[in-house]
């Protein structure tokens, strides 16, 4: 039995004593169960069926038990630490909502393992389960404030964006003063996968260095700046001409330009009494005003000139 498992064991039931012991105003966690600890120990057991045995049953214990697996993972053993992934992953499999969270981070972090087995294996256990992966990212990131709108039918056609691009993916991300994560909560984007394009809205609460770090962990997503909440919900379908006219890309399911009757191929000419130069143009008019806020928008429809009322929409909205 190795002494380093034997120090693990140790250290273990200190915590859970000095954590025992603690002010009542704190919240007591757990203590780790002596069989919990015999468990961790059968890891690197010279005994195949009992190797077998600790594997299967650990994850049993859920979050208690992740903080000591990752001390495995950190030691000699390639044996232990291929099974404590092993287990951590089924913990995180479980879905049990107090050990999830836990069990997600600790095998992000040991894809940055120094031993390049612990990580490649780490990395092996986020990809077989990517699809739950992103779906409780988006849960997640729908209950810290964040937007997630996904791809339809109808706007993969409209867009005519990548055979691979398939209803129920994530189209784009929006975040503002709403969201309630902190910089923490961020990590969540990191794990959605690539998608067409992050919205931040002006008030949002990140620093320069955190929104940083998520660019470059976004795999190349391109992000944008709106200076208000206020959206029409349309697409980018080109400039009309060099005299101006914006043309109406895709158009938003439920939205404020579908509510109003705005169609694929309009061409936008004024915003509220403005010359609409471009869609660049059409973007800097909407942020000058509020969500649901309502307006005019002028648009030529198969040569006819039409006036359209707008309420606009939010980009924060889910």
């Amino acid at each position: 039995m190795s002494s380093r498992l034997i120090l693990i064991a140790g250290s273990v039931l200190v915590a859970s004593l000095i954590f025992h012991n603690a002010s009542s105003a704190a919240e007591e966690p757990a203590k780790l169960p002596q069989q919990a600890i015999e468990y961790i120990l059968d890891l690197e057991s010279e005994d195949f069926q009992t190797r077998e045995k600790a594997t299967r049953s650990l994850p049993d214990y859920g979050e208690p038990v992740i903080e000591p697996l990752m001390k495995v993972t950190r030691g000699d053993s390639l044996e232990a630490s291929v099974r404590a992934i092993l287990v951590l992953e089924q913990i995180y499999v479980k879905g049990k909502e107090a050990s999830v969270s836990k069990a997600e981070d600790a095998l992000d972090l040991l894809t940055r393992a120094k031993n390049p087995s612990v990580a490649i294996r780490a990395e092996e256990a986020i990809d077989r389960h990517a699809d739950i992966r992103k779906r409780r990212a988006v849960r997640e990131i729908k209950k810290m404030g964040g937007n997630v709108r996904l791809w339809t039918a109808k706007s993969i056609a409209e867009a005519q964006v990548s055979n691979r691009v398939v209803p129920g993916q994530v189209r784009f991300i929006v975040l503002g003063a709403r969201w309630t994560g902190k910089e923490h909560g961020l990590r969540f984007l990191k794990r959605v996968g690539r998608f067409q394009a992050l919205y931040l809205i002006k008030g949002h609460p990140f620093s320069g260095p955190a929104m940083d770090d998520l660019v470059k962990g976004l795999s190349g997503t391109p992000h944008e700046i709106r200076d208000s909440e206020a959206m029409l919900g349309i697409g980018n379908g080109g400039n009309f001409n060099e005299r101006g006219g914006c043309i109406v890309g895709g158009v938003s399911e439920g939205l404020a330009a579908q509510k109003a009757g705005i169609r694929s191929g309009d061409i936008i000419v004024k915003f509220e009494g403005q010359p609409v130069l471009n869609f660049r143009g059409l973007v800097e008019l909407i942020g000058k005003k509020a969500a649901y806020d309502t307006v005019e928008v002028e648009l030529f429809r198969d040569g006819k000139l039409k006036t359209l009322k707008v309420t606009l929409s939010s980009w924060l909205d889910q």
